[in-house]
């Protein structure tokens, strides 16, 4: 789908918006707004997965400087 207001192409077929159905330009707005949630998600993803990293790496550091003070390490299978 184009970025242009004024017509979009779809599989190959440019078609301009004034002349779509009202149903076919309702389904091109909702087209719209499900892909700005997707780029949405896509970054709230990209920064959940850098958090996690972050967390993980914060969290093995931590463990390493009381490793000796703590009593229940044990080796995992």
């Amino acid at each position: 789908m184009d970025d242009n207001a004024a017509s979009l192409t779809l599989e190959g077929y440019q078609y301009a918006l004034a002349e779509l159905p009202q149903l076919a330009q309702e389904a091109v707005k909702s087209l719209q707004f499900v892909e700005v949630r997707l780029r949405e998600l896509h970054d709230e993803m990209a920064v959940s997965q850098t958090a996690h990293v972050a967390y993980a790496r914060a969290l093995k550091a931590e463990l390493e400087q009381t490793s000796g003070t703590l009593s229940s390490i044990t080796p995992s299978p």
